[in-house]
């Protein structure tokens, strides 16, 4: 039988001790591992804060309807669609917050009280979803938030028809991402336009998701601001800055804030009190606003309202915009446009300090709050940034009156 020397002891100990510690550096390096998460504005496709100046009367109300389905046409949804999954096929991130997946349809006019109309003319969820098919990028909806529908009438294509307006954020994710829950809902306080006896409110929204990105997991957060109304923006950010506090870190909340750096800031200014500028941290560039026609041949983005903000032990190791250079744009028919008025923003996250444990869990239910109640507003701001398909929707609806502004429950 072989004796153990000393020196053999030795050399196992050394020897295991050498293996624990590659084991254990490529613990940390696995734990360090990046998640890549994107922001993406669809954008409606026409400058809609002009409605605001409109008279009232029905025949306003058609004019103005009939020119947005028009500009809508002339943006070419489906192209710039297919540039939008070109841009999360190039930089594959595990989850991507959409704004303005509307959902534009028609139908023979009606008395205008319920929305209707059922001819489908652009869905923006289904076409960004084919085109991301069709280039075998397996993403798919796990969240998703209604924030407007309202019916108006318009002439399209030389006849008199209702156009329904629906507007939609949506939270993506790739499918090397597991779900264990989501939570979705709209804001105690939101913009309104009133004429006469005539109120019209539309919500703004939030959807959170519980996930695990490669065994990592994270707690990501899709919103879409009020543009109309400073003082609606700055309580929604409230809000979701509170929703969120009781959420496990990480964090990661991204979205179309309509405040930030070289634009109006005190919503952004409430939600980084909670929360870091992450990709403002890793130099990422202004990313509002495009012509609203989307044909301006150099970039004109002057303000950064589009934002990745974490909260935990997390940084961006590399931020990045697209949609922001003339490269990016598409050409149609001898034109090249833009594939949105906004610049996306994508950013990998990176662990700063102690990792965070990872959840296995795959459970398949969602759990959905949705707020209730008619939000309104306080104030308006003729240049706010990103004017959105949900407030046009409000503009549309409501023949563009006096603006009213309370938060909900103020006159209780």
């Amino acid at each position: 039988m072989r004796r153990a020397t000393r020196r053999g002891v030795l050399a196992g100990i050394g020897g295991a001790a050498g293996l624990a510690a590659v084991g254990s550096e490529r613990g940390r390096a696995q734990d360090r591992r990046g998640v890549t998460v994107a922001t993406r504005n669809c954008y409606l496709g026409g400058d809609l804060f002009d409605l605001f100046a409109a008279a009232a009367g029905d025949e306003t109300i058609r004019s103005a309807v009939t020119d947005l389905v028009a500009a809508v046409d002339r943006s070419r949804v489906g192209r710039r669609l297919d540039a939008v999954a070109g841009e999360l096929g190039r930089t594959e991130p595990a989850l991507v917050g959409i704004q303005e997946a509307a959902l534009i349809r028609t139908g023979p006019p009606d008395d205008g009280t319920t929305p209707t109309a059922t001819d489908v003319r652009y869905d923006f969820r289904e076409r960004l979803l084919s085109a991301l098919d069709a280039r075998n990028l397996p993403y798919r909806v796990v969240a998703a938030t209604e924030t407007a529908d309202v019916e108006l009438p318009a002439t399209v294509d030389g006849e008199s028809r209702d156009v329904r307006l629906t507007d939609r954020d949506l939270v993506l994710a790739h499918d090397r991402v597991a779900v264990d829950g989501t939570t979705t809902g709209t804001f105690d306080a939101g913009f309104s336009l009133s004429e006469g006896d005539r109120t019209v409110t539309v919500d703004r929204g939030y959807e959170v998701v519980a996930a695990s990105v490669d065994g990592r997991a994270v707690t990501f957060c899709n919103t879409h601001l009020e543009s109309a109304s400073a003082e609606v923006r700055v309580a929604q950010a409230t809000e979701l800055r509170d929703r969120l506090l009781d959420r496990p870190d990480p964090v990661v909340l991204v979205g179309d804030c309509n405040s930030g750096p070289g634009g109006s800031t005190a919503a952004y200014d409430r939600l980084t009190t909670a929360f870091d500028d992450a990709a403002g941290s890793a130099g990422v560039g202004a990313t509002c606003c495009h012509a609203a026609d989307l044909r301006n041949a150099t970039p004109s983005l002057e303000s950064r309202i589009d934002h990745v903000l974490v909260r935990g032990e997390l940084g961006a190791v590399e931020a990045t915009r697209v949609g922001a250079e003339p490269t990016d744009r598409i050409e149609v028919g001898g034109e090249r446009l833009w594939p949105s008025d906004h610049a996306g923003v994508v950013a990998t996250l990176v662990p700063t300090e102690t990792p965070t444990p990872a959840s296995t869990s795959t459970a398949t239910e969602t759990e959905t709050e949705t707020e209730t109640g008619t939000p309104t507003a306080t104030e308006t701001e003729a240049d706010a940034d990103g004017f959105g398909a949900a407030a046009a929707a409000v503009a549309l609806a409501a023949s563009v009156g006096a603006a009213v502004a309370t938060r909900r429950g103020d006159d209780d």
